[in-house]
């Protein structure tokens, strides 16, 4: 063998011995795909224009990001999706990179109400692992629904939360006596919807939903034409919210958090969300309150100026 034939046969051996050591590594990884980027999954629904996807836990959520700076992720609520941010956003994004996601099974997804992945725990571990793929730590924003996830990361995944903004949203800490019945019936209210939606009346279940969350009969008659075509759009989330186990919390784990946390509730919201952000509050008292004046429950649409202000005031200081 000459003296190149030799070089050859080393540079190989070389090369199997490393690629050898990186098998192993892998397997001591539980294998090479945990430690590589997740490999991306096609939607097998439309993706708007101006909308990417990440791909978490096998789904490929649907995010939009506008703007530069510090990343501040926002997280819709129930029937809605990104789009919810859309407006309230446009004047950040000359200071902040601003990313509203779409959780699992909400729009552009057109979902159907199969499976039982629509669960605050697989919504919150989507989450955590998306801020993960963009780099975190981040500033995170959640709003009615999408607080419970946004909570759920900051008390379990404190490292990938710089701030927490919680916009009526969250543990319903509220004390309770041991005779407590709750007012609202989520799953029985879910079952009376999917028994219209079964039926083709998405209009018939979304307007006895949405009327009895508000808790104002004749209130799905009064949302615009546009914002129903939204409610439509994420249909059967109203359904998903209403399955498995009641979301919980306790005031000594809410008080635990370590990151600053900022408590945003609207002016004329409704008396019971009011009161869970006061529970809130209680139990973490170095927390930041805020009222947006003149808007209810959906402050950062009906008081934009308001609620960017009380925003950058918490996240600058």
């Amino acid at each position: 063998m000459n003296d190149a034939a030799r070089i050859s046969r080393l540079s190989r051996l070389g090369l199997a011995n490393v690629l050898a050591v990186a098998g192993a590594i892998c397997l001591g990884l539980s294998g090479c795909q945990s430690a590589m980027a997740p490999k991306p999954v096609a939607p097998a629904w439309t993706i708007p224009s101006g909308v990417a996807t990440q791909t978490v836990n096998g789904y490929p959520m649907a995010y939009s990001s506008r703007g530069s700076g510090p990343t501040i992720v926002f997280l819709h609520g129930v029937l809605l999706d990104y789009r919810y941010w859309q407006q309230p956003l446009e004047t950040w994004t000359g200071d902040y990179r601003v990313v509203a996601i779409s959780m699992r099974h909400f729009y552009p997804e057109h979902w159907d109400g199969k499976g039982d992945d629509f669960t605050i725990s697989q919504h919150t571990k989507d989450l955590a692992a998306f801020i993960e793929s963009i780099g975190g730590p981040v500033y995170l924003v959640g709003w009615s629904y999408g607080g419970a996830a946004a909570y759920e990361v900051a008390r379990t995944r404190p490292d990938l939360v710089k701030k927490l903004v919680l916009v009526e949203g969250g543990p319903d800490l509220r004390p309770k006596p041991a005779d407590f019945v709750p007012k609202a019936d989520p799953t029985g209210r879910a079952a009376k919807v999917e028994k219209f939606f079964d039926t083709g009346d998405v209009d018939g279940g979304l307007a006895y939903g949405v009327d009895e969350i508000n808790g104002r009969p004749g209130f799905w008659a009064s949302v615009p034409e546009e914002s129903r075509q939204i409610m439509r759009e994420n249909a059967w989330t109203i359904v998903g919210i209403g399955r498995g186990e009641p979301y919980t919390g306790t005031c000594a784990q809410f008080g635990a958090l370590k990151m600053p946390v900022l408590l945003v509730k609207g002016e004329i919201t409704a008396p019971s969300l009011r009161d869970i952000v006061l529970a809130q509050a209680k139990c973490l008292p170095q927390a930041t309150v805020v009222t947006i004046p003149k808007a209810g429950h959906a402050s950062a649409r009906m008081n934009p100026p308001a609620f960017k202000e009380a925003v950058y005031s918490f996240l600058q200081h």
